[in-house]
């Protein structure tokens, strides 16, 4: 994981992946928000289904989703989500509850203002966020100085 910045005890990472059974959480045991930023399109719907349930199992509970096809990304998300927790009791769904934004034709830098600014809810003040990039294109460095910009600066919404 490429460290994009560090501010207010919070971390925020980078990282890119190719293939979705090489995805690894780079955070151990805490509860982030995830940026999936699609570059190319290279992920059909099982690949996408099993970095979902991936980024899930490992902590994921808000998935914000930008890029090529970034509805893809967010079905994909809450479909896993009630995939796992369908059947389980209300205050288990409670607690693994799982928030999607899916950010079509929408810039690196709106998308990043959104993820950096406006992801925690409930009881979560998320520490760690996760840049994760699906392949290489030209919005990559974009997105992560979007990132970096918002972490960094003292804007409140």
């Amino acid at each position: 994981m490429k460290i994009l910045a560090k501010s207010d005890a919070k971390i925020y990472g980078a990282m890119t992946i190719d293939r979705a059974d090489r995805f690894v959480s780079p955070f151990v045991k805490a509860l982030f928000p995830c940026l999936i930023w699609d570059h190319d399109r290279r992920f059909a719907n099982a690949d996408r289904s099993v970095l979902a349930r991936a980024l899930l199992e490992c902590g994921c509970r808000y998935a914000v989703c930008g890029g090529e096809n970034c509805e893809a990304w967010h079905d994909a998300v809450d479909e896993e989500y009630v995939a796992q927790h369908l059947d389980d009791p209300e205050d288990l769904q409670a607690a693994t509850h799982v928030m999607t934004t899916g950010h079509k034709g929408e810039s690196p830098d709106d998308v990043a203002f959104f993820f950096v600014l406006n992801t925690n809810f409930h009881a979560h003040d998320f520490k760690c966020y996760l840049v994760l990039h699906i392949g290489n294109g030209t919005a990559k460095e974009q997105v992560d100085a979007a990132v970096r910009k918002y972490a960094l600066s003292k804007k409140e919404v």
